[in-house]
């Protein structure tokens, strides 16, 4: 069996025991960023999944009638999966409105006040210090105790670090296994997905035992992908690649940068700070002020894995990572592709051309 379709077979086990976990009384937390400690929502006896899926030109299109057409697709997609209760999107009983940028803050905004649902905001800083990143550890601290309070959910922390351990095993199989390039994009991907949408528990095993049993990618070539998150469905740029040859290495938040940290941070007397603050210290992107980290871990990863070409893919109407382009041109010395996208269909023949022109730069 591939291992995308034996990750696709567990995912399938993982949502049929979701639904069921709600249906006994239980309640599903929905976020969006890697920057949330998910282990604190498993701690208050929630079910955390992070919601990156469903997204299409219909979930699209319906998103357009709460926003304008000029919003981030992924919000977009998020408003119109909820508002017509499909994909995971309608197990979600209270979201964490994690506020990354604008677009995603009224997003969040009218999942609470036109759609009525339970949204508790949380600010990320973009500012990386230390104090900011106290700041940000307050802010989770307040969002226990407001769900502990408003569902008598007290917070549990042998649950919280046991969900943390399980987490770190299995993010640690995903690193070495895509930086090592020896998976397909395709597949790589898919890992990555049942991680964001499982519970970690025996799942560092379950990635050991079909990577074992599967054939190893040999890539002609090696990319370097950063820019805007993938969605589960997000898949034509990864296929093409794969299809040509290529191999991908995931430096994105829906890559490595979820499963990897920029700091260490040991877990303290005060489990929720410290978890918190873990995750605040996970690789940034393009928003974070300053951005001069991004730019040396591209640089690092590339000199580490002799990628031959750097792909930048960002969200349409996505200003912090589109601005960046010429940045990123004039900093790397190796191709750089950037380009936008959305969920339309239409869009795979002007990517697939942009695909070609790059491919043959390498």
């Amino acid at each position: 069996m591939r291992i995308r379709d034996a990750c696709a077979e567990r995912l399938a086990s993982e949502r049929a025991a979701l639904t069921k976990f709600r249906a006994s009384g239980g309640k599903v937390a929905g976020y969006t960023c890697n920057a949330f400690p998910a282990a604190v929502l498993a701690g208050s006896g929630l079910w955390p999944v992070r919601v990156l899926c469903g997204t299409s030109s219909d979930s699209e299109s319906a998103g357009e009638k709460i926003v304008r057409a000029d919003v981030c697709p992924l919000v977009k997609s998020l408003l119109g999966n909820v508002a017509e209760g499909k994909s995971l999107h309608a197990e979600i009983d209270l979201w964490i409105g994690l506020y990354t940028c604008d677009q995603m803050r009224r997003g969040m905004n009218c999942l609470s006040e036109q759609l009525g649902k339970e949204v508790h905001p949380v600010q990320l800083p973009a500012t990386r210090t230390d104090d900011v990143a106290g700041y940000y550890a307050v802010q989770v601290k307040r969002l226990v105790s407001d769900i502990e309070t408003r569902h008598n959910l007290p917070f549990d922390e042998k649950q919280s670090l046991y969900w943390t351990n399980e987490y770190n095993d299995a993010a640690k199989v995903l690193s070495q296994a895509a930086r090592a390039g020896f998976i397909s994009p395709l597949d790589i991907h898919a890992m990555f997905h049942l991680l964001f949408n499982s519970r970690p528990f025996g799942l560092a095993r379950f990635f050991e035992k079909i990577i074992i049993s599967s054939d190893a990618f040999r890539p002609e070539k090696t990319v370097v992908l950063t820019g805007s998150p993938l969605t589960l469905e997000d898949t034509v740029l990864l296929e093409e690649l794969e299809n040509r040859g290529f191999g991908v290495i995931p430096l994105n938040c829906t890559g490595l940068n979820a499963v990897e940290y920029e700091k260490h941070v040991e877990i303290g007397d005060n489990t929720i700070e410290s978890l918190a603050l873990a995750a605040f210290h996970r690789p940034p992107c393009s928003r974070a002020r300053p951005n001069t980290v991004v730019y040396e871990r591209i640089k690092q990863t590339i000199t580490d894995t002799g990628a031959k070409g750097l792909i930048v893919k960002c969200m349409k109407f996505c200003d912090q990572w589109y601005t960046e382009r010429e940045r990123m041109r004039r900093t790397f010395d190796i191709p750089v592709l950037v380009f936008d996208s959305d969920y339309a269909a239409g869009g795979r023949e002007r990517l697939l051309s942009r695909i070609d022109a790059f491919l043959e730069m390498l």
